[in-house]
């Protein structure tokens, strides 16, 4: 009786002792786990090497065109270049790299002020005219443009006179006087127009008119400069500064500039 008591008790217990027990694993399981692990181990070998490479290309890129010929600095940006990527990608992971090697370069005394000048400005070349648009004829124009004095010059009255002979030829003009470096700069980022004039009264103000064009040039790649003022009745100086596109005190060459290059509108 007792006997047939713990049959039945240890056969009625089975199913529940089976409820518990882990199933055994699938062979398809060990498979799954195994080609996630082997792409993912690719992938990480993939991105630590695409990053020595990038590495090794902007330290080369660094070297080129501080002690390189324009040749080879120009080649050099161009092999790090890709079309397939827009501007705020080319500043972020190309030339912001290489300026900060420039720098770390001429920390550690193995290129001169001159060496890390040159870079520089080759670095502003190669961005100033990277991909500008061309000047494609099509129905109507934007005649819209920014006016804007050098900051720290106090020379208002040509800007000012100016502004008034382009509104009434039919110019949108946006006058920016008594602005800070910084605040023109933010202008430049908010911006749709694509022509710009700077204006300012002396030599003293070459300084803070290259900042500025430097500045566009990094905001606007495609922007147009004109400079005008008194300090264009000295051209050379002025042109001296790289970016600048048409330099000229007189108001009608001014003009006629600009209507040259007035921004074409889709028809």
């Amino acid at each position: 009786m007792s006997s047939e008591y713990d049959d039945q008790t240890g056969a009625s217990a089975l199913p529940d002792l089976l409820v518990g027990r882990p199933s055994r694993p699938d062979r398809r399981d060990h498979v799954t786990v195994l080609a996630t692990e082997v792409l993912h181990q690719i992938a990480r070998r993939a991105v630590e090497i695409r990053k020595t490479r990038d590495r090794a290309a902007v330290k080369a890129a660094a070297i080129a065109l501080t002690t390189g010929t324009e040749e080879e600095a120009s080649t050099s940006l161009e092999s790090l270049d890709d079309p397939l990527h827009g501007l705020d990608w080319f500043l972020a992971e190309r030339l912001g790299p290489i300026a900060k090697e420039i720098g770390t370069l001429w920390t550690a005394d193995k290129i001169s002020f001159l060496e890390a000048t040159v870079g520089a400005s080759r670095i502003y070349s190669y961005l100033r005219y990277r991909r500008r648009p061309p000047h494609v004829q099509e129905r109507g124009v934007r005649k819209s443009a920014t006016f804007a004095l050098v900051p720290g010059d106090m020379h208002t009255l040509g800007i000012s006179a100016a502004t008034d002979v382009f509104r009434a030829r039919g110019w949108d003009i946006t006058l920016l006087i008594g602005q800070s470096h910084d605040e023109l700069t933010a202008h430049f980022e908010s911006s749709q127009d694509l022509l710009f004039g700077f204006s300012a009264g002396s030599a003293v103000s070459l300084e803070p008119l290259a900042r500025l064009v430097v500045a566009l040039t990094v905001a606007r790649p495609a922007a147009l400069v004109m400079v005008s003022g008194q300090i264009a009745t000295e051209p050379d100086a002025v042109r001296g500064i790289p970016g600048i596109d048409f330099c000229d005190a007189d108001l009608e060459a001014s003009a006629r500039w600009f209507e040259t290059h007035t921004v074409p509108q889709p028809g």
